[in-house]
């Protein structure tokens, strides 16, 4: 079934007009010897570098000065799974902390920083979806949340990913996976719950209140939404699982996101077209655990489900080793192309975006020019591991 409206319709996009604009930067200073990192072959797409450091403290250094920082030492990201109880405990924790940290956005229904990120994703839900800054603005997102959980909540890892192309090609099915474990995880499927399903979401099997999990209420509530309003309503993670929409987070999908010749193509495909008959990748996270009535399935919304960030780290960690594979490095690393206002493929209102264009976060964090989120080994100072 198609679907069109607002974007608090989906997060399935449209397809980047064709008219790709490159931007092409100062190289980043070589950095050392012993930390030179060579780009993975082809087949390798999940090389990183190895753990030396910890990110800079709060508040950020200026990203338009600090973009090429030779004083990144990168925290290295790992997946869910590989992570150990202690370090998945330590974790939960700190998004817990995140929940009794006085909010800092100004927004009306935020009483917390973890408030705080997803009225900020809320507030700009429609100017950061279907645009050529999508990717670049939740990888500043998720980056921001992560040195919020290291420097104000003592987190010492770095921001997990949760790899559903895994979890997908395990042969469990979904309510087994380990991410959905009740103790080691982030708690399972609502009960089912009679709602309205515009888009045919199909398959749902819930739509209620998480019940298990550090994140069942009341331990934990979702203060905004649903929908696009960010006055206070506290209430309870829901979770709506749609097994078919879970199962387009797959390898072959990924691939195929990978198969793109340059920034522009890559973003289209990420997102792909605005039909829930058509897979991608993107939604495979929001509609699968969503599905109708899940939080993380509410365009506005979906930060409030902490799996967001694991969903999305994933997603950055496709971008980041598509960055890395590409043969016409540091092509990668420095061009960018899409719309700046959303769904404008044809460039007739605001043109593409250019390597100068700020991303805004609100109070989280400075301006950002996507020049200095394009490599992650900048003042980001993170990276992955190999799965």
């Amino acid at each position: 079934m198609k679907f069109w409206s607002t974007a608090t319709a989906s997060f399935i996009g449209l397809a980047i007009s064709s008219q790709a604009f490159a931007a092409v930067l100062p190289r980043c200073p070589a950095p050392a010897p012993a930390e030179v990192v060579t780009a993975p072959a082809l087949e390798d797409t999940a090389g990183a570098l190895k753990p030396s450091g910890v990110s800079p403290l709060l508040p950020w250094p200026t990203p338009s000065k600090a973009y090429c920082s030779a004083r990144c030492r990168p925290v290295v990201r790992k997946s869910w799974r590989k992570l150990s109880t202690s370090e998945k405990s330590k974790y939960i924790a700190a998004v817990q902390c995140l929940t009794k940290k006085k909010s800092v956005s100004g927004i009306p229904g935020a009483k917390n920083i973890f408030d705080d990120f997803q009225g900020t994703h809320s507030e700009q839900t429609p100017t950061i979806h279907w645009v050529g800054h999508f990717v670049l603005w939740h990888r500043y997102f998720i980056a921001t949340y992560e040195h919020y959980l290291r420097n104000l909540c003592g987190y010492t890892g770095a921001q997990p990913y949760w790899d559903w192309e895994y979890d997908n090609a395990s042969g469990l099915d979904m309510a087994q996976w380990p991410i959905f474990n009740p103790t080691t995880g982030f708690g399972g499927n609502g009960p089912y719950k009679n709602g309205d399903n515009p888009f045919g979401i199909p398959d749902r099997t819930g739509g209620g209140c998480v019940p298990d999990g550090p994140f069942a209420y009341p331990k934990f509530t979702v203060n905004m939404g649903p929908g696009e309003s960010t006055g206070y309503n506290p209430h309870c993670l829901t979770r709506d699982f749609s097994r078919p929409l879970m199962k387009w987070g797959n390898q072959s999908n990924i691939n195929w996101v990978w198969d793109t010749p340059d920034y522009g193509h890559f973003t289209r495909r990420l997102e792909n077209v605005p039909d829930f008959t058509i897979p991608n990748i993107h939604g495979s996270g929001h509609f699968g655990v969503g599905g109708a009535l899940g939080t993380i399935g509410d365009a506005y919304n979906s930060p409030g489900d902490p799996l967001f960030y694991l969903h999305h780290a994933n997603l950055d960690r496709v971008f980041w080793q598509w960055q890395w594979q590409k043969k016409n490095l540091p092509r990668s690393l420095t061009e960018v192309s899409g719309p700046i206002v959303a769904f404008d493929y044809n460039n007739l209102s605001g043109g593409n975006v250019t390597a100068s264009f700020q991303i805004n976060i609100g109070k989280l964090a400075p301006n950002a020019p996507l020049s200095a989120l394009l490599n992650t080994q900048g003042f980001l100072c993170y990276t992955y591991e190999k799965p």
